[in-house]
């Protein structure tokens, strides 16, 4: 408690002592709580609002974030992702922060000619671009779901370039095996979505 010398005698009265006493008690008060932009620290249960905050919530990176872990790492870099947000790198950079691993950009996938470069694989149209010059394909290296790859493809129209079309996500290279690590339940596909 404050020294009751130090409060003049003209205003010491019963109201003046119990301010002191309660100017006290708000010294006692932890206030980490309150520090809400130490991501590290706050809340599992503030994570949605600072995720709206910083707008990264929904389509932009916060309903493809599974766990707070990676809602955590997704608000650290909220403000370095709308930096780089239009281009290939922020598209790379925010499904990585997702915790979905390294991606493949295929860009002008409507745009090859016969010329040996592309194989035919069904990731590229061969011929006149007929306006496909914008469209892109997504390369996963790692399985998803059908459910995450409609996250990630309402993701990609967020954060890519406006004139772009996403073609399709592909993941053949790491497709399901017959293991019975995945059920035939609807929510996994073979490949390419």
């Amino acid at each position: 408690m404050a020294d009751e010398r130090l409060i003049p005698a003209g205003i010491r009265d019963a109201n003046t002592l119990a301010l002191n006493e309660l100017i006290d008690r708000m010294g006692t008060v932890d206030l980490t709580p309150l520090l809400v932009y130490i991501i590290n620290d706050v809340t599992e249960a503030a994570l949605p609002l600072l995720l709206e905050q910083f707008h990264v919530a929904g389509n932009e990176g916060g309903r493809l974030a599974e766990n707070a872990t990676n809602r955590r790492y997704l608000l650290r870099i909220a403000i370095e992702l709308h930096r780089m947000k239009g281009t290939p790198a922020g598209l790379k950079y925010v499904i990585a922060a997702a915790g979905f691993g390294n991606v493949t950009i295929i860009e002008r996938a409507g745009e090859v000619s016969y010329g040996g470069v592309a194989s035919y694989d069904g990731l590229y149209s061969y011929g006149p671009d007929n306006g496909m010059w914008a469209e892109y394909v997504l390369i996963m290296d790692r399985a998803i779901t059908n459910e995450q790859a409609e996250l990630i493809a309402a993701l990609c129209k967020e954060y890519a370039p406006a004139r772009c079309r996403l073609r399709q996500i592909n993941y053949t290279a790491v497709s399901l095996r017959y293991n019975g690590g995945a059920n035939f339940d609807g929510n996994y596909n073979f490949g390419a979505i």
